[in-house]
């Protein structure tokens, strides 16, 4: 069963993992192999299916539904992802949620809230976000649903 605790430390972790990826990239390190790691970790592409759609992802390419898109997203670098500039390595050296709310449904989360960005240059940005985070059967909190976009500008 999926608690209330289970939802701040799965956001916790997605936010820490961006963190982290672009903290590879800053220092010299394999930004690509954290990353693979995080998607490993916390997305359920190795056990399932999962359902992403990125802030920045348009056209054609809008939805991820494979790790290979999730990872070109996250650290660029791919000739069949051409756009994808590395959302991760900016490096942002800050990230955190706030306004969530959430509904438990058995051995899932579904989540709603803000996330906000600092980036090294102190660049503050903040993009709404929706999540459906699963308890799968090896026990870890992973990633079915991941929606991304920038607040309304009327």
């Amino acid at each position: 069963m999926f608690t209330e605790d289970m939802v701040h430390g799965a956001l916790q972790t997605w936010c820490d993992n961006v963190v982290a990826v672009g903290k590879a990239h800053a220092d010299g390190g394999d930004a690509r192999a954290v990353a693979t790691q995080v998607l490993s970790d916390n997305y359920d592409y190795d056990g399932g299916k999962v359902l992403f759609k990125p802030t920045l992802a348009f056209g054609a390419q809008t939805f991820r539904p494979t790790k290979d898109g999730a990872l070109a997203y996250f650290t660029g670098g791919s000739d069949e992802f051409r756009d994808d500039k590395g959302f991760k390595l900016k490096p942002w050296v800050k990230v955190w949620y706030s306004k969530e709310d959430f509904i438990l449904h058995g051995d899932l989360a579904i989540v709603q809230c803000n996330v906000h960005f600092i980036g090294l240059d102190d660049s503050h940005i903040f993009v709404n976000k929706s999540f459906v985070f699963k308890e799968c059967k090896d026990a870890k909190v992973r990633i079915v649903l991941h929606q991304s976009s920038l607040p309304y500008q009327p």
